[in-house]
């Protein structure tokens, strides 16, 4: 993954928000209206948490209705965030560790936009037989081993060749592998 893309080169600067107090049900119809699967709850100006559909859903299925219910009854208050300035690598990283489908990405302490796994993975130099591109450095090394590849250069080629999202839950995953023409992660290859 090419260090040098920052987070600010990939985040979505738009997103939608709502704050603590807002009815459940009706934040549930607005993220189905501006078709996100994520609203950032705000306290004033301030990021306090962070509402997904999976949060919607699970209150749902809890209580039988979202009628009388809040943001703040659903939203999850452990708000991972990242600065526009981080590498993306490093959102990766973070993501990974996170247990966590989007970063906030804040400067100064106010949200300035939000980025996904999708846009991590969208954004990822992968290798150069996943995506068809390739640094002159990875030519250059592929003319040096054109007759005896070093596990050095092979490991650099493959580093992420199995890094991606899995197209049955849709989570970024550093194992995916191919099960039924897909590309799954382990925990969908033994459902």
């Amino acid at each position: 993954m090419n260090g040098d893309v920052t987070v600010r080169e990939v985040m979505r600067r738009e997103y939608v928000a709502a704050s603590e107090g807002d009815s459940l049900h009706e934040t549930a119809a607005l993220m189905l209206e501006e078709s996100v699967d994520a609203v950032v709850v705000l306290r004033g100006q301030e990021p306090v948490g962070m509402l997904t559909e999976r949060d919607v859903l699970e209150r749902a299925v809890e209580t039988g209705s979202l009628d009388g219910l809040t943001v703040a009854d659903a939203m999850a208050t452990d708000l991972p965030t990242v600065t526009p300035d981080e590498s993306l690598s490093g959102a990766t990283e973070l993501i990974s560790g996170a247990d966590t489908r989007r970063l906030l990405v804040t400067e100064e302490g106010q949200p300035v936009g939000i980025v996904s796994e999708h846009d991590v993975v969208t954004a990822s130099t992968l290798s150069p037989d996943m995506n068809g591109a390739r640094s002159v450095e990875t030519d250059e090394a592929m003319m040096t081993d054109a007759v005896a590849p070093t596990a050095e250069s092979a490991t650099a080629d493959t580093e992420y060749s199995n890094q991606g999202i899995c197209e049955v839950c849709g989570s970024l995953t550093r194992d995916l592998s191919t099960f039924n023409g897909q590309l799954v992660c382990n925990d969908c290859k033994d459902v």
